[in-house]
């Protein structure tokens, strides 16, 4: 099995603590022994694995195993911070190289293969809130409501709303229904809209 850490790759995890002179790497030994990281590794969780929604489940959390770190961070990203009135919602792809279900392909980006996550962030660049696009959801919405692009918006808006500030969005996600919805939510918003053709 290839283990990745950052630019050095060799092909066990106990060939960075090697002092064989083909595979030296002094820094890893110098930060922390190779029996204390493989004990980390061997027990670091973050949810209940008993916990964890059956493969057959209609609607399984792909990121189950993950989740309440990515809850916690949430949280705190929105403590920490007084947002000021100017935020913006647009999405980013992180560089993942690994096999993952649901790494998406963007060819117009920088990394063009990773995980695609929509962050609401302010006009400083400071990332208030954050979701991981994990592929489509089987939950088909009710009539009426919001679409798929018009749901992040509400999603990752939902704490800021009848506060009166101003986001600004791309054609995406900008829609004659959302930008009501947030008007009627003391939200103005501003984005380029696509013509129906």
């Amino acid at each position: 099995m290839l283990f990745l850490t950052g630019i050095i790759r060799k092909p066990a995890i106990n060939l960075y603590w090697s002092t064989d002179p083909l595979y030296s790497t002094p820094l890893f030994g110098a930060i922390m022994s190779r029996n204390r990281f493989q004990l980390l590794l061997k027990f670091l969780h973050f949810n209940d694995n008993a916990k964890m929604p059956g493969a057959h489940d209609p609607s399984p959390d792909k990121l189950f195993k993950v989740r309440p770190l990515l809850d916690h961070l949430g949280e705190k990203f929105g403590e920490v911070y007084a947002l000021s009135c100017n935020i913006s919602i647009d999405e980013s792809l992180l560089l993942w190289k690994g096999r993952l279900g649901f790494k998406q392909y963007i060819p117009l980006k920088g990394a063009r293969f990773g995980i695609k996550c929509f962050m609401l962030c302010e006009d400083s660049g400071y990332t208030f809130k954050f979701k991981i696009y994990t592929g489509k959801e089987n939950v088909p919405p009710p009539a009426g409501a919001l679409s798929v692009s018009e749901r992040v918006v509400a999603d990752l808006m939902e704490p800021l709303l009848d506060k009166g500030y101003h986001l600004y969005i791309d054609n995406w996600y900008t829609s004659i229904p959302l930008l009501k919805f947030l008007f009627d939510h003391s939200t103005l918003a501003c984005g380029t809209i696509r013509s129906k053709s």
